[in-house]
């Protein structure tokens, strides 16, 4: 099979916008739900990206709330603009308009592309414990590619496992675990004395306010609702980094 079948992937994105219109959502809608999974595999199945498996996950999960009885009704977006359905539905756009640039990247870009040259290291360690692997992977190489040493942990097993042998600066923590949930993993975090400097931020689609709340009593510091853009990310390190030197003493600094 061709590395891309890129007339098929733009099918099924002309078919998922279809089935948009016609299923609105807003309610249990099982047929739907189970429509637009099918298209979003053989989306997969169709480019064999990284890029494009990202952005076509970020559909299928949302997807699960807009086709839900009241999951999509504490999500927000457009910043705070928007509310539950509607916030659903434009981050679902905003995914799919994601996917059509990166086929229309595809079918133009040179053959021999060099990879983006990886900026000025920063003095940042960052564990990323997420069990979605192509989600991980994406966020890894992006930080990497702005400076940042990055370790990922697929389970909250190895993610303590990880964070006591690595001692990292920052913890970017999905909720929703294997083996355990994110709160725990962050308790045992801030008890052990190699991780309870790091500072913790969660990363995940659970979004209701109880969900916030655990993640406060937990030791999160920030608590980032699914999907989170890369911008919002590379801000957060940016300013994990300011307060971490800001809390150095002159005589490190000056080394």
């Amino acid at each position: 099979m061709a590395l891309h079948d890129l007339d098929r992937a733009q099918a099924v994105h002309v078919a998922l916008l279809s089935l948009l219109v016609q299923e609105p959502g807003g309610g249990s809608n099982p047929p739907a739900l189970a429509r637009l999974e099918l298209l979003c595999d053989a989306a997969v199945d169709a480019v064999n990206d990284l890029d494009c498996r990202v952005a076509i996950r970020g559909v299928k999960s949302l997807g699960t709330l807009l086709y839900s009885e009241d999951g999509y009704k504490d999500v927000q977006a457009g910043g705070g603009s928007l509310q539950g359905l509607e916030a659903v539905r434009f981050q679902i756009l905003n995914a799919l308009s994601e996917f059509r640039g990166r086929l229309e990247s595809l079918e133009t870009r040179k053959p021999s592309r060099p990879e983006i040259p990886a900026i000025a290291p920063k003095h940042l360690r960052v564990l990323v414990v997420e069990d979605n692997r192509d989600s991980a992977e994406s966020l890894k190489r992006l930080l990497e590619i702005c400076g940042y040493t990055v370790t990922v942990a697929e389970s909250a097993i190895e993610g303590l496992d990880a964070a006591k042998r690595l001692r990292p600066d920052v913890v970017l923590c999905d909720i929703g675990l294997p083996d355990a949930d994110g709160f725990s993993l962050a308790e045992a975090l801030r008890k052990h004395p190699n991780t309870s400097a790091a500072r913790l931020i969660a990363v995940t689609a659970y979004g209701k306010e109880e969900d916030k709340e655990r993640s406060r009593n937990a030791g999160f510091a920030l608590h980032l609702v699914k999907p989170v853009s890369p911008g919002t990310i590379l801000q957060v390190l940016e300013d994990a980094q300011t307060q971490g030197a800001q809390r150095q003493p002159r005589s490190t600094l000056a080394k």
